[in-house]
């Protein structure tokens, strides 16, 4: 029992810097959390790429120490310390570049790949589309406002509203009824049916 024990804090020890960056990762992206088992394969990946940067700056290192320059003694300690600073500045990186889409939009100008980097296609449209919306309830309610918020998918979260305004039909002309007291409005996703991105010109030409 005592080896088993021993194996599995080693094993943790050694994925360590994968769960760090996995940890940041899904802290600052809206991609849903992995099984169990797929999170323990992103740490297995990540920590390998880690190891192999920490190895070759020791290698680095050590040569330039035996040029006649010593910079700084190598240790054990040493080497734990630079593999937490990569995996926290790879879990930086990867959120950036996720949250971006800057690394699909290189892969699909390769015609690698027409995906993007974004979780949802959902998400994907409010993330690049920044423009008033026009939300449509179940019940064929109207509200437009400029989404200060959104949720990661369609049914789960609340959408946040600035300049919100119902938006009714009277005699054939679509009104809006300004709501002069209200600076945010939260509405529940699972309420709402569709969403319409509105064009400035569109914007103006209302108001």
């Amino acid at each position: 029992m005592e080896y088993v024990t021993n194996e599995l804090i080693n094993l943790f020890n050694f994925l360590l810097p994968g769960f760090i960056t996995s940890f940041l990762f899904y802290s600052l992206t809206s991609f849903p959390k992995k099984s169990e088992f797929e999170m323990v394969v992103m740490a297995l990946i990540y920590t390998v790429i880690i190891n192999s940067i920490v190895e070759g700056l020791s290698s680095i290192l050590f040569a330039i120490e035996k040029s006649g320059f010593s910079i700084t003694e190598w240790t054990s300690t040493s080497k734990v310390l630079w593999s937490v600073f990569f995996a926290l500045l790879f879990g930086f990186l990867l959120s950036f570049l996720y949250n971006n889409d800057l690394l699909h939009k290189i892969f699909r100008k390769l015609k690698i790949t027409n995906q993007t980097s974004y979780p949802t296609e959902w998400y994907g449209q409010f993330s690049e589309t920044r423009s008033y919306v026009v939300l449509h309830f179940n019940d064929r309610r109207r509200i437009m406002g400029w989404p200060v918020e959104w949720p990661s998918s369609p049914k789960n979260g609340h959408f946040v509203l600035e300049d919100a305004v119902w938006l009714d039909e009277i005699d054939g002309k679509t009104q809006e009824i300004e709501l002069p007291n209200v600076e945010k409005i939260m509405l529940d996703a699972s309420d709402i049916d569709m969403v319409e991105f509105i064009k400035p010109a569109e914007v103006k030409n209302e108001s």
